[in-house]
């Protein structure tokens, strides 16, 4: 039988590297993977492209034919014209490619929890019903993103996934993220003993590991409705005080000094949200790895370098 081709766009981020990762230590796996980004890298079955650029894109996805899309493309960096190339274009430019060649491709395409925005949930649990609210720019592309998806699945019949994954853990993600910094400065730390210095520590939010997070994906695109939302979570909150704790145990840093900096204090923050994951549960999934066992990976990463 032949392998699926699955062409991930976005592969060398945090989520395409950690999906590349996942299916390339799995044996007997029906996947045969292609990678799509910007950079120039030598290595199998990759392909340079820009994907702002609709001809390349399209030239990609004709060539490789792909059973199943992943795009991990975007940036969050709450510049409006940058996060709507990276979010809102590139995911169009995917759509349009596929409804021009009439290819028969499921797509799956990344959301955020910030499209909820500010919620006024008392206890800060969300389903995907719930009205959208974006505080910043990135969410509000995001928000573009997903009714881009639902636009298209609809007038165009394109067979498109939404996951909404609320806040990754794992080793390589961005320093835009509270957890990225955090484990930055806690490299820093463990080599200067400098302070670790964060924004508000009494917010919650809902953690998941990186690999509940591709796995949840293979659900999606192959038990999901297309045109839906899913949101990917722990359905728990934790204090980002207690988080930061934790990290400390298991890191065995006792003397370093915590500071506040209202550098990484938000003017819109939200004090509380969490995923109900109630709708993708329905399809057989749930998480599997503890917070411990996330940072404790995190930790093997860090000592590795």
């Amino acid at each position: 039988m032949a392998k699926n081709k699955v062409l991930i766009i976005g592969s060398e981020g945090f989520f395409g590297k950690s999906y590349v990762n996942y299916y390339s230590n799995k044996t007997n796996i029906d996947k045969e993977l292609y990678t799509v980004d910007i950079q120039e890298i030598a290595k199998q079955n990759y392909f340079k492209c820009d994907a702002t650029n609709f001809n390349q894109i399209d030239k990609i996805i004709k060539n490789v034919s792909p059973n199943e899309i992943y795009n991990f493309t975007g940036s969050f960096s709450n510049e409006f014209e940058i996060d709507f190339l990276n979010n809102v274009v590139i995911t169009k430019n995917i759509f349009d490619s596929i409804k021009i060649s009439e290819l028969d491709c499921r797509i799956l395409i990344n959301g955020s929890a910030a499209e909820y925005g500010s919620i006024k949930s008392e206890n800060g649990l969300v389903n995907e019903e719930y009205p959208l609210n974006p505080m910043s720019f990135y969410g509000l592309v995001k928000v573009y993103q997903t009714f881009l998806a639902k636009t298209y699945h609809n007038k165009y019949d394109i067979k498109v996934y939404i996951a909404r994954p609320f806040n990754p853990m794992g080793y390589g993600i961005s320093e835009h993220l509270f957890i990225g910094r955090l484990i930055s400065q806690i490299k820093d730390s463990l080599k200067t003993q400098s302070n670790i210095t964060l924004g508000d520590l009494y917010n919650e939010r809902d953690y998941i590991d990186i690999e509940d997070i591709i796995r949840s994906y293979e659900v999606i695109m192959t038990k999901g409705h297309a045109g839906e939302v899913y949101n990917i979570g722990s359905g728990k909150s934790i204090k980002i005080r207690d988080l930061l704790q934790r990290f400390l145990v298991i890191f065995g840093i006792k003397d370093t000094k915590i500071e506040k900096s209202k550098d990484f204090v938000k003017k819109f923050d939200i004090p509380k949200i969490v995923a109900d994951i109630a709708k993708v549960k329905a399809l057989d999934w749930e998480p599997t790895i503890p917070l411990e066992e996330s940072i404790k990976r995190i930790k093997k990463c860090v000592l590795a370098e």
